[in-house]
């Protein structure tokens, strides 16, 4: 489980190991939930691609200012008509 600290304003990164070589080019999103909710359209925020990794920061100030001692959910969409894989969730342990 990754863990960081509910101060600080950083990319939360999830590598993406799979998919073709163009992938980097495709548009991609993430969603953070507390633990165990589904994302809803409403949830998907426009993520960037780092490397292989899809990166979308968090902390006070961003669209992600998480409580501290809340476990969250990642999510990773991939949009690559006409598959849109979503990928997670990864969990997120705010201290």
């Amino acid at each position: 489980m990754l863990r960081m600290s509910w101060l600080t304003v950083e990319y939360v990164k999830v590598p993406i190991t799979k998919g073709p070589p163009e992938l980097t080019e495709l548009p991609v999103h993430m969603a953070i939930l507390p633990q165990g909710q589904d994302p809803a359209s409403g949830d998907w925020k426009v993520a960037a691609w780092l490397g292989t990794a899809v990166a979308i920061l968090i902390g006070p100030g961003t669209l992600f200012p998480l409580a501290k001692g809340g476990t969250y959910g990642i999510w990773v969409k991939i949009t690559s008509a006409p598959e849109i894989p979503v990928l997670g969730p990864y969990p997120l342990h705010i201290t």
